[in-house]
């Protein structure tokens, strides 16, 4: 037997020359490289299966992070990341981001560091750094007409609507999202659901009911066609809010059975809080104490606190408006106070009208009539500026304009994929005559286009003529003095300078220790301002220049010797103004 078991174990020894061993080990580590492929692939597909439900696109993402190889490790953080959001967490999602940024190189794997810098801003924009966002949003766009890349453009331009939506700029939020949707049809349909969601919003904002309906339900169509159904329960949560704007509120709640089962069945913590918060709503308008709290405090159990201020910031509107009805004024107040300036610190100036007017009528019916009336006039120099975008019929217009030449250029391309497969069969003879029918109707369609860019020309002479009247009438009107919310009479040259504190302004002035407090912000004082004067240096400053002594990279030193931060996008504006002569 030990005889028989040597020769067995030479023969093997002779078989294995170095060549056959070298081939043998190429097999087995070309064998684990293939395994370890389809195993990430195996990953990745699960995870973009379940994209839409936290708890299982966590589970994918940890198991993408127990592998070394950094594609890996970025996917995972990046899963993770988004569950986070979904579920809520949204500063936990932002720290799972930059985990993910670290290994990503964008000259290498460009797709995937701008899907990973859009989440990130979306997630500050929620988060109510404005500024962060926006700056990450602007570069997308920049980035993406360098690199002639359509669909960069169209998100960067998605994104940007919705800033602009909330600074109240309908008619540019209008354009950004027309012009993204565009480009989102000819170039991936399926990337287009979520533009049309903001366009539908933005419509129902102005109080466009029927036509936000319309894209709303078309919207929520196309995304269960592309089976996303997350996005079309944001629809019909959408839809929900518009109904209940004309008072269908039997509409609004069927709605509202649509979109619970979607983001109960995906966990989607966001939807749910929406959700709840909408039903609450309902309850409320049919003056449902213990339904209405009950929805409420299931929205505020699931929003986790100081992570999404836009939630919060809705959800104490609500419970203000809850308390103003059931239960008391003086708590009513103080919400509707804490959500105003939320919306202040977002920047959601299109947010602010109704909770300005119900502050108004809180204070009325608290019998504080004066202030109820001071803050209607507070709004109103906010509200003019609104209501020209938002009564004028210039937004149905250029929507309808742009309805159309969406229609044109799908009508355009059918007609000339049809002649050129015609053309192919026919006498050079026809083939003329159709080229020069094509011509004609390409001319029309220039001139049609050209007529458009001169209206909107036109439109913005106007507003350009009107900034210059206003900006003269601001000089002409400027004055020794300036009068404060509080009647308080300021002389403008022992002005040091102006800071920020939440809804409050402090002002600091010569021969004076503690500041003047008003109730105001930043911008509407520095509107008052003469501007040869006083300049912003920083989100949270505005400073007299003649009381700067020096300035350095990111300071400046009053003739007192307060030190005050300057902001980079400030800084420029600064040492100009400065360098100027007097």
């Amino acid at each position: 037997m030990t005889k028989s078991f040597e020769v067995v174990i030479a023969a093997v020894r002779m078989s294995l020359t170095p060549g056959r061993i070298y081939s043998i080990l190429l097999l087995l580590v070309l064998t684990t490289m293939v395994s370890a492929q389809q195993n990430f692939d195996y990953l990745m597909s699960k995870a973009r299966e379940n994209s839409r439900n936290p708890d299982s696109l966590s589970y994918y993402g940890k198991l993408l992070l127990e592998k070394e190889d950094s594609l890996s490790r970025l996917e995972g953080y990046f899963a993770i990341g988004y569950a986070a959001y979904q579920s809520g967490s949204i500063k936990q999602a932002v720290a799972y981001y930059d985990s993910a940024l670290f290994f990503t190189n964008r000259k290498k794997l460009r797709t995937t560091y701008d899907r990973i810098v859009r989440n990130q801003a979306i997630a500050y924009q929620r988060m109510g750094e404005i500024d962060k966002a926006k700056q990450i949003y602007e570069q997308m766009l920049v980035l993406a007409d360098d690199e002639k890349s359509p669909i960069g453009r169209a998100l960067a331009l998605n994104q940007l609507g919705i800033l602009e939506q909330m600074d109240g700029n309908f008619e540019k939020a209008s354009k950004q999202f027309n012009e993204a949707l565009d480009l989102y049809k000819k170039h991936s349909p399926e990337g287009m659901v979520n533009t049309m969601l903001n366009l539908g919003t933005l419509y129902g904002r102005m109080d466009l009911i029927d036509k936000s309906n319309t894209i709303l339900k078309e919207a929520a169509a196309t995304a269960m066609s592309f089976k996303q159904p997350v996005l079309a329960a944001r629809c019909y949560n959408n839809i929900s809010v518009n109904f209940r704007k004309i008072a269908q509120l039997d509409s609004s709640n069927t709605y509202l059975k649509k979109s619970l089962p979607i983001y109960t069945a995906t966990r989607n913590t966001l939807g749910l809080v929406n959700t709840y918060q909408n039903i609450a709503h309902n309850f409320l308008e049919a003056e449902n104490q213990d339904s209405c709290y009950h929805y409420l405090h299931q929205a505020r159990a699931l929003n986790e606190p100081g992570e999404d201020m836009f939630l919060s910031g809705e959800l104490d509107f609500l419970e203000a408006q809850a308390e103003l009805k059931f239960g008391e004024t003086a708590k009513a107040i103080a919400l509707i106070n804490q959500s105003i300036t939320k919306a202040l610190t977002q920047q959601r100036i299109d947010d602010l009208r109704d909770r300005y007017e119900f502050l108004s009528e809180a204070y009325e019916k608290d019998g504080q009539d004066k202030l109820a009336l001071q803050i209607l006039k507070k709004w109103k120099a906010l509200d003019d500026s609104l209501e020209y975008f938002k009564n004028i019929k210039t937004i149905d217009e250029i929507t309808a304009e742009y309805d159309l030449a969406r229609s044109e250029i799908l009508v355009e391309s059918t007609r000339v994929k049809t002649n050129l497969t015609r053309n192919l069969i026919i006498v050079s003879v026809i083939t003329l005559l159709v080229v020069g029918l094509a011509y004609t109707y390409y001319r029309n369609f220039r001139k049609e286009r050209n007529e458009k860019l001169v209206k909107e020309n036109e439109l913005e002479q106007l507003k350009e003529k009107l900034r210059d009247l206003t900006h003269r009438s601001q000089l002409a009107t400027q004055r020794e003095f300036i009068t404060l919310k509080s009647k308080a009479l300021l002389k403008l040259e022992e002005i040091k300078y102006i800071q920020s504190d939440g809804p409050y302004i402090e002002i600091y002035l010569d021969e004076k220790q503690k500041p003047e407090v008003d109730r105001n912000t930043l911008k509407n004082i520095l509107s008052e301002l003469p501007s040869n004067k006083f300049i912003q240096v920083h989100r949270s400053y505005i400073v007299n220049i003649d009381h700067i002594k020096s300035i350095y990279a990111t300071k400046l030193v009053l003739e007192d010797g307060t030190e005050l931060n300057v902001s980079r996008s400030f800084k420029e504006e600064v040492e100009s103004l400065l360098n100027m002569p007097a």
